[in-house]
């Protein structure tokens, strides 16, 4: 369809209104102002033909007026609509953002929740254990037994040292003691292999004479 088609049919949109038979009517009283204008009738006539179309050509304004109007009024409903389709829009956009921020406030008080919950444990544990002065003092008491350990400890190896010396010292003697004892059974041994010799060295001769001067 061309340009000067459509123009033609929203002329006639235009003049018919909301299809009420305007056009048609326009033509009709067309035709009559044509007729009206060739014709030969006497006054009364062409008066009366006068204001029939008058009439109908007031009503045709009319409705080309409402026409206008409702179309007027169309134009600014579509504006408005076009307005508020443009504040949806926006407070789409708007909503969105809140969400967004809603979503990072809520991860962020997440976060704190859980730090909070990590304090609060650790404070506990921390209060469970002694203060700074008190380990403090409970550290220096481990140290004096600590030195007080290592002292005993210097005293029992210098007593092992001592004690060592000491068996040391006696197993020697011991020793010692066993080499003079067998030093002596061996001399007792001599002694008594000479005595023997010395029995088996005396006669028999004398033995008497030992014996009468014994009875004697």
């Amino acid at each position: 369809m061309s340009n000067s088609e459509e123009d033609v049919m929203k002329m006639r949109l235009l003049v018919d209104g909301d299809g009420t038979g305007d056009d048609r009517r326009l033509n009709m009283m067309l035709k009559a102002l044509i007729k009206w204008c060739n014709a030969e009738e006497d006054q009364q006539t062409c008066e009366l033909t006068y204001q029939r179309m008058l009439t109908q050509l007031a009503s045709i304004e009319w409705n080309m007026t409402k026409s206008r109007l409702a179309a007027d009024m169309n134009q600014a409903e579509l504006e408005n609509y076009s307005n508020v389709h443009t504040k949806v829009e926006a407070g789409i956009i708007s909503a969105r953002e809140e969400i967004d921020e809603t979503k990072a406030e809520l991860v962020e008080a997440k976060r704190v929740r859980k730090n909070r919950m990590e304090y609060d444990a650790l404070a506990k544990v921390i209060m469970n254990h002694p203060d700074r002065d008190t380990s403090e003092a409970r550290l220096e008491q481990v140290k004096a037994e600590q030195r007080q350990l290592e002292e005993k400890q210097v005293k029992l190896e210098d007593k092992l040292d001592i004690r060592k010396k000491q068996f040391h010292v006696l197993v020697s003697t011991i020793h010692q003691l066993q080499d003079l004892l067998a030093e002596d059974e061996d001399e007792n041994d001599c002694k008594t292999g000479d005595l023997s010799k010395d029995c088996n060295l005396v006669s028999p001769a004398s033995e008497d004479s030992m014996e009468v001067e014994l009875a004697d």
